[in-house]
C-alpha cells in the first residue's frame, strides 16, 4: 500500500514539477527569442542608417562599402538611378530568391501607399526611409526590408533596397537546442533525486508508524495467546469426569486470574487505540497537589505493605502552587509509575514520592532502590510492548504501562523523564507546566 501510494506521489510530484520547469523554459525561450528579434531589427536599422548615409556622402565608393557589408554582415542592398536602372545588386542569395522578396515588398508598399518610389516622380527627392517591413520567404524563412530614397552629394538620387534575414524561432530554437536540453535534463536528473528523497523524509513518519502499528498487533495477538491459552486449558479440566474439589478451585481460580490479566491487557490496548485516534479527552481542572499526593500515597500503602515495600511521601513545607490539569489523568500516570517501581523494588524495597516546584514547573518524583535500568534499556523503555523481564517470568507486565503513561503526559503538554537513583534503582520524574 504504501509503495503503491510512493509510486503515485512520485509520479504526481514528479510530472508537476517538470511541467512547471518545463513552461519556464518555455517563457525564457520565448522572452529570448522576442529580445533577439527585437535586437536584429535593431541592429539592422543601424545598418541601414549607416549605409544610406555612405551613399549620401560617398556615392563614388558606394559598390565597394556595400561589397563589405554583404560580407561582414549579409546584408542584400538593390540601388536604382533616376531612370529605374539597377546600378548595383548583391550577387549572394537568400533562401528565398532576392526578386520574390521584392515582388512581395511591391505588393507590400502599395497596399500602403498610393504609388511606388520612382525618379519619374521625385525629380528633387530628400533623403527618406520608406518604412519598414518584415516579410515572409518562401522556406520557412523571414526577412527585413528597408526601401529608401537617397539624394548623394553628386547631385543624384538613388532608389535603394536593403534586405536582411532574420531567424525564425525555429532557428533560433535550433541554435540554441542544446543549451535547453541540457537545462532539462539537468533539471529532469535534480527532480527525480529530490522527489525521492523529499517523499522518503515525507512518508519516513508514516513508515514508522505503519510500522508500530504492525508490531502492536503482533506484540498484542502473541500477548493475548498466553491468557487464552491457559483459560483454554482449565476449561478442558473443567469438563474432565475425574474432577475433584482442589482441582475445581484450582481451576476456577487461573481462570480468573488469567480472565483479570486479560481484561487489564485489553484495557491498555484500548487506552492506546484511543491514543493513536486522538479520541482521549482532557478535562482541565484546578488540581490540588497536597491532595493528589496523598491519594496516590493512600491507594498504593495496602499493596506496599503486602510486598514488604517501604513507602514514603515527602510534602514540601512551602504549599504547592494549584495545577491547572486534568487530575485524573495525571494520577494514572503516577499510579503506573507507581506499579513499575512495586515491581522492581527487589533487594531495598523503598519507594519516594516527592513533587518539586521549579519556575513555571512541578515535578512529581517516584524513587525506587531496587535494581535500576540499564542504559541500553532506557532508550526503549517507553516503547510497546517493551518490557526488561526477558524471561517474562512477570506475567502482569505487558510492556504497555510505561508507553500509555507517556501518551498521558504529552496530552497534559507535559514530559517524562528516567534516571539513576543514587545507590541504585531509577527515577521517574513527570514534568508539568503549571499554566
Amino acid at each position: 500500500m504504501l509503495k503503491n501510494l510512493y509510486r503515485k506521489l512520485h509520479t504526481i510530484f514528479f510530472c508537476s514539477i517538470m511541467l512547471i520547469i518545463t513552461a519556464i523554459l518555455a517563457l525564457i525561450f520565448i522572452n529570448a527569442f522576442h529580445t533577439e528579434k527585437i535586437n536584429e531589427n535593431t541592429f539592422f536599422q543601424r545598418m541601414a542608417t549607416l549605409m544610406i548615409y555612405q551613399m549620401e556622402t560617398h556615392p563614388e565608393n558606394m559598390k565597394a562599402t556595400f561589397q563589405d557589408y554583404e560580407d561582414e554582415y549579409r546584408i542584400f542592398s538593390q540601388i536604382k538611378n533616376q531612370q529605374g536602372k539597377t546600378i548595383y545588386q548583391s550577387k549572394f542569395s537568400f533562401p528565398t530568391k532576392a526578386e520574390t522578396v521584392l515582388a512581395h515588398l511591391e505588393t507590400e508598399y502599395q497596399t500602403q501607399t498610393s504609388d511606388v518610389p520612382s525618379s519619374e516622380n521625385n525629380k528633387n527627392p530628400a533623403t527618406s526611409q520608406d518604412g519598414f517591413y518584415e516579410i515572409k520567404g518562401t522556406e520557412h524563412d523571414s526577412y527585413l526590408v528597408i526601401p529608401a530614397m537617397v539624394a548623394a552629394t553628386n547631385n543624384q538620387s538613388y532608389e535603394a533596397v536593403f534586405i536582411y534575414q532574420i531567424k525564425t524561432i525555429f532557428n533560433f530554437l535550433w541554435e540554441n537546442l542544446f543549451f535547453y536540453l541540457s537545462v532539462w535534463m539537468i533539471s529532469f536528473i535534480l527532480v527525480v533525486l529530490l522527489t525521492r528523497i523529499l517523499l522518503k523524509k515525507a512518508l519516513s513518519p508514516t513508515e514508522k508508524m505503519l510500522q508500530s502499528q504492525k508490531d502492536f498487533v503482533a506484540a498484542a495477538s502473541h500477548e493475548l495467546k498466553s491468557p487464552l491459552a491457559v483459560i483454554m486449558a482449565y476449561a478442558d479440566i473443567l469438563q474432565s469426569e475425574n474432577l475433584t474439589n482442589k482441582t475445581l478451585k484450582q481451576a476456577a481460580a487461573s481462570i480468573g486470574s488469567e480472565c483479570t490479566r486479560l481484561s487489564r491487557l485489553v484495557r491498555e490496548m484500548l487506552l492506546l487505540v484511543s491514543s493513536d485516534a486522538k479520541t482521549w479527552t482532557i478535562q482541565k481542572q484546578k488540581a490540588d497537589i497536597d491532595t493528589l499526593l496523598i491519594t496516590l500515597y493512600e491507594l498504593y500503602e495496602p499493596t506496599c505493605i503486602k510486598n514488604n515495600v517501604s513507602l514514603h511521601l515527602e510534602l514540601s513545607d512551602e504549599t504547592y502552587p494549584p495545577l491547572n490539569t486534568d487530575k485524573d489523568r495525571l494520577l494514572e500516570i503516577l499510579s503506573i509509575l507507581m506499579d513499575n517501581a512495586i515491581q522492581h523494588s527487589k533487594g531495598n524495597p523503598s519507594i519516594e514520592i516527592k513533587a518539586v516546584k521549579e519556575l513555571r514547573y512541578l515535578k512529581f518524583l517516584i524513587i525506587d532502590h531496587g535494581q535500576g535500568i540499564r542504559e541500553e534499556e532506557k532508550e526503549r523503555i517507553f516503547e510497546r510492548f517493551y518490557s526488561g523481564d526477558k524471561s517474562h517470568t512477570n506475567k502482569s507486565n505487558f510492556g504497555l504501562g510505561l508507553s500509555i503513561a507517556k501518551e498521558l503526559t504529552n496530552m497534559l503538554n507535559g514530559t517524562i523523564e528516567i534516571g539513576d537513583t543514587p545507590g541504585g534503582g531509577a527515577t521517574f520524574t513527570v514534568v508539568i507546566p503549571i499554566k
